[in-house]
């Protein structure tokens, strides 16, 4: 089935590469006809000249009008959580009559590409923050304009970004709200709508791009894009960034003044093929397709409606490259360097007007998602006698709380030389406190070509010697070791250490 899945996919990614080679075709003929400019009442005028014409997009339509756009605004308090009141630009009436309050801080959810205001993240996120924030929450439905080909809903995210600022301005001056009050959360297209949004707008407070679309924007000059100087404070969770050829739907190229990358930022846990065959037979060949082509790009608003009430953090690591956070290179995060994933964003702001400051971190691939960082760094030890050998390691730590599952250290089989440390991030779905053992448990696996090395008869007893072990807790930056002592450790047989404070 997982070979039928890989061919199938392979032949998805021919046709998806074949329609959109269609669409620019039939596009590029109607294109020759339309205008280079056009202007809509107190919205201004929308061009195709650059840099919205570029190689990154050869072929670049004009917004359809407001009226078939249609964009909508829906408010929700807590006074009206389930039911929502339509606040339009042209009736001051509708806000003042409705239950916005100026004096609160006021959230506006903008969907992306083909959906519209009744998309369901939309309402968990208002959902989510309902339950513990006295918040006025906008859901923004542009469907009028979103459900059309690809390059026509990318140029009608340039009119709803001046209406969602049309808007904003027209609380200002009926309700007396203030722009730094204002979080404008947007999915894939809905980010560079709501980026469109703030670069109208002096002092919007903040803007969160849950997966920023990449088809025509990544590469693309700010003025085409979401970046950092469209408001105060610009966050991204990428989840989604491999490249188009590998359906990749957002942006790698980071465009914050933070960029959070879960996981890389390229495809996220649970979206992979495997998965995709388990979906299949569950919702059938058309569901299970679909969930598994924009699954990693949903995952960005998954995490972030967790984040806003989860206890557990979604502490992200500053790093250069999702390798060195890996390697351990990042962790601990010494002098409040650590950054927050989501919902609490803001709470770690760069400073000297720094952007683009790149954020890694591990989430899981089912919900709760978030997850509680370790480093570990085992050193082998060197006594007469050990020799190299060649396996996978697994550990298990236990605290004052709870205890991991036991957790693979390797992605795949590795040569373990005496004497030398080992550096690996783990992660525990609950916080387990004061650590107080670490088990470890090992098995061989000898290279197929060194026929020495084989032990079919359990002749040789195969030994890692353990020197010590240290692992440093993310979250806090606590510092825990364990003294081996050149402990024997034979394959397959784990052996169980105690916290010391010193070795």
């Amino acid at each position: 089935m997982t070979c039928l899945f890989r061919d199938y996919k392979e032949g998805m990614e021919s046709l998806v590469l074949g329609i959109f080679i269609a669409c620019v075709s039939l596009q590029l003929s109607e294109g020759l006809h339309k205008r280079s400019s056009v202007c809509y009442d107190h919205l201004g005028c929308f061009a195709t000249d650059p840099p919205f014409f570029s190689l990154h997009r050869p072929l670049n339509f004009l917004p359809e009008s407001p009226d078939h756009i249609n964009v909508q605004f829906m408010l929700y308090t807590k006074h009206n959580p389930q039911k929502e009141q339509i606040v339009t630009i042209n009736d001051s009436a509708s806000v003042t009559s409705s239950n916005f309050d100026p004096a609160k801080p006021t959230k506006i959810a903008i969907h992306g590409y083909f959906d519209n205001g009744q998309k369901a993240w939309l309402h968990e996120v208002k959902d989510e923050y309902l339950k513990t924030h006295d918040v006025n929450v906008f859901i923004v439905d542009w469907g009028g304009g979103s459900k059309t080909l690809y390059t026509q809903a990318t140029a009608n995210t340039r009119v709803v970004g001046a209406i969602v600022a049309q808007f904003i301005t027209h609380l200002k001056t009926v309700g007396h709200a203030k722009p730094e009050d204002f979080h404008l959360i947007g999915h894939s297209l809905g980010a560079h709508a709501a980026g469109y949004a703030g670069e109208r707008i002096q002092y919007v407070g903040r803007i969160t791009g849950l997966d920023p679309a990449e088809p025509y924007f990544q590469g693309t000059d700010v003025k085409v894009r979401l970046d950092p100087t469209d408001a105060m404070f610009v966050d991204i969770i990428h989840t989604n960034g491999e490249s188009l050829l590998k359906l990749g739907l957002g942006m790698k190229q980071p465009c914050g003044h933070v960029d959070y990358y879960p996981n890389g930022g390229l495809t996220q846990p649970g979206c992979d093929a495997k998965n995709a065959v388990s979906n299949i037979k569950i919702e059938g060949l058309q569901g299970g397709v679909k969930t598994f082509f924009d699954c990693s790009h949903k995952r960005s608003h998954a995490l972030f409606t967790e984040s806003i009430n989860s206890r557990c953090p979604f502490e992200a690591y500053k790093c250069n490259s999702y390798e060195d956070f890996n390697a351990g290179k990042c962790i601990p995060c010494s002098g409040g360097g650590c950054g927050y994933m989501g919902y609490h964003g803001d709470r770690v702001k760069p400073n000297n007007k720094q952007t683009l400051v790149k954020y890694f971190l591990k989430t899981g691939s089912t919900a709760p998602y978030c997850r509680f960082h370790y480093q570990l760094q085992i050193t082998l030890g060197a006594p007469h006698g050990s020799r190299k050998e060649r396996g996978d390691v697994y550990a298990t730590l236990t605290g004052s709380k709870g205890h991991t599952e036991e957790i693979q250290l390797t992605d795949d089989h590795i040569d373990l030389t005496p004497g030398k440390s080992y550096t690996y991030v783990v992660t525990s779905t609950k916080e387990i406190g004061q650590l107080t053992k670490f088990t470890i448990r090992w098995e061989e696996n000898a290279h197929w070509y060194k026929p020495l090395d084989w032990n079919p008869l359990n002749l040789r007893h195969p030994t890692l010697f353990i020197s010590k072990v240290k692992v440093v807790e993310g979250e806090n930056t606590q510092q825990f070791q364990f003294c081996g002592s050149n402990v024997a450790v034979e394959s397959k047989t784990p052996k169980q250490l105690s916290a010391s404070s010193t070795c």
